[in-house]
């Protein structure tokens, strides 16, 4: 083999070998160790969560492990900052959520009693309160659509701040999308809820 074939098959094996690197991180990427991309996201980049969908306490529970989730939503109520809510997945593990290495250090500290796993977050609890909290003001404040809005609740699943609405409303979505962080916010829509009127 002469000097340019030689170049040539060292060019086509080094593209060979990058495609072998970046498919064995995209599979790496995909290991099912975080939940699974959301499937149903808004134009806005908000996630859609569907009615019936559990966002709370998740799969199959023990009295510890109900416990031990109680527990974990205090930890992270209190210390809002460095925790997010907690969750248990579908094998019925507990999923506490770290924003900041001191999160890490309080889930250690915390002693919990059940199989856990820690997963990271962008968000906070106290964040996402604030989130829900301030969703509840938007009709004294004139935003269109807000007066669909009944029921603010913390997402555990996504670890996000779910606001139910009565009814599709797009200005509503932009207003929620261009004023809080699009992955801190999930959005269900349930008519048979808004019945019961608005916040």
């Amino acid at each position: 083999m002469d000097a340019v074939g030689y170049a040539r098959w060292v060019g086509v094996s080094g593209r060979r070998v990058v495609a072998v690197i970046w498919i064995a991180l995209a599979i790496a990427a995909c290991d099912g160790s975080e939940a699974s991309p959301p499937a149903n996201v808004d134009a806005t980049g908000i996630l859609l969560v569907g009615v019936g969908e559990q966002v709370q306490g998740g799969g199959p529970a023990t009295e510890a492990l109900k416990m031990a989730y109680s527990d974990a939503i205090v930890l992270a109520e209190a210390n809002g900052n460095d925790l997010g809510y907690p969750w248990v997945d579908a094998s019925g593990m507990l999923v506490v959520s770290a924003v900041t290495p001191h999160g890490r250090d309080l889930i250690r500290a915390a002693r919990i009693a059940v199989p856990y796993r820690v997963r990271d977050v962008t968000h906070g609890a106290g964040e996402l309160r604030h989130i829900l909290d301030d969703a509840t003001f938007l009709g004294s404040r004139g935003v269109p659509g807000a007066e669909l809005i009944f029921r603010t609740v913390p997402d555990h699943r996504d670890n996000r701040a779910l606001i139910v609405i009565g009814s599709m409303s797009r200005p509503l979505l932009e207003y929620l999308a261009a004023h809080y962080p699009i992955d801190a916010l999930a959005v269900q829509v349930d008519p048979s809820g808004g019945a019961a009127g608005p916040l």
